[in-house]
């Protein structure tokens, strides 16, 4: 299993050797095996990236992602047709009943809610808010019909950030845009993972936007949303506009840091495939109660039996 997020903050060339990713610029020149490669982003707009690159990062199912001159992600390039039953899994994706999904989007709702209420727990400790996620967790109905999720994310930012802080998808406020920038990486692994079993990431459980080519991969992220909350909670101080390297950096890194699945500490990375094999389970069963969601942990219980 890939391993390296491979961050390029300055190149004048990325192309292949080898099979290696080959980084040049004036200074140095930098080779890294594809095969130990999840994610590369890319921030510098004169970079130039050969073809041959960008189709053999295809076969090892790296994920691309390149960035405006403000340092935000702004696009994803993905493998395409590289499962050998796609035709499969996509009739799989269109048959399914919409009681399994409406099911399965109140668990991954459910989770997500405990995650926020435990990085609270971590963060301010606020007490109202606290006691108004358990309320939440405890109300969300098939489909989440009564948007929990909408009530406790508004509740939760709040808690987290002050009463005053709104969330805003396309926003170039401090909070909001390192918000943006994280949840972005982790939509990319995601999408990267669906990819490798042959899901068609435009095809959702819940969101169904029709300009946006990854929905599912937004679903099935949900529950991952809190630890970028919690990165961006200890580190409000050093926020800036346009987000400082050491935090893009940081925010990058949240694929390799520790979340638990099935009493098992997993890096986020790892994690998401097995969310993604555990969704396979799903279709195939067509029973939601196969879904396996990520639960964020404290530190110290990194030490506990892992996969690390």
């Amino acid at each position: 299993m890939s391993y390296r997020c491979v961050y390029v903050r300055s190149a004048d060339k990325l192309s292949l050797k080898d099979n290696n990713l080959y980084i040049k610029n004036d200074q140095r020149e930098v080779t890294v095996p594809l095969e130990d490669i999840a994610i590369i982003l890319v921030e510098d707009q004169k970079s130039v990236l050969t073809t041959k690159l960008i189709a053999s990062l295809s076969s090892y199912y790296i994920g691309l992602i390149t960035c405006d001159e403000k340092y935000n992600p702004v696009s994803i390039t993905l493998p395409l047709h590289m499962h050998y039953k796609q035709l499969h899994v996509f009739q799989k994706q269109l048959s399914v009943k919409k009681p399994l999904y409406s099911q399965l989007w109140s668990y991954i709702i459910k989770q997500k809610i405990q995650n926020q209420r435990k990085v609270i727990e971590m963060t301010s400790r606020d007490e109202f808010t606290i006691v108004k996620l358990m309320e939440f967790e405890k109300e969300v109905k098939s489909a989440d019909k009564s948007n929990r999720e909408g009530v406790a994310a508004r509740i939760f930012f709040n808690g987290l950030y002050g009463k005053y802080f709104v969330r805003r998808q396309n926003s170039s406020d401090e909070i909001n845009s390192a918000l943006n920038y994280g949840y972005t990486v982790l939509a990319a692994n995601m999408s990267r993972m669906l990819a490798m079993y042959g899901f068609n990431t435009i095809l959702g459980i819940h969101h169904v936007s029709m300009t946006n080519n990854f929905n599912l991969s937004y679903d099935l992220m949900e529950p991952f949303r809190p630890l970028v909350d919690y990165y961006i909670y200890n580190h409000l101080d050093e926020l800036s506009y346009p987000l400082p390297k050491e935090l893009r950096i940081g925010l990058i890194s949240l694929l390799q840091e520790p979340i638990r699945i099935n009493d098992k500490i997993y890096r986020t990375e790892h994690a998401m495939e097995e969310v993604v094999l555990s969704f396979i389970k799903v279709l195939d069963e067509e029973d939601s109660r196969h879904i396996s969601l990520p639960q964020v942990v404290e530190r110290a219980e990194e030490d506990d039996e892992s996969e690390l």
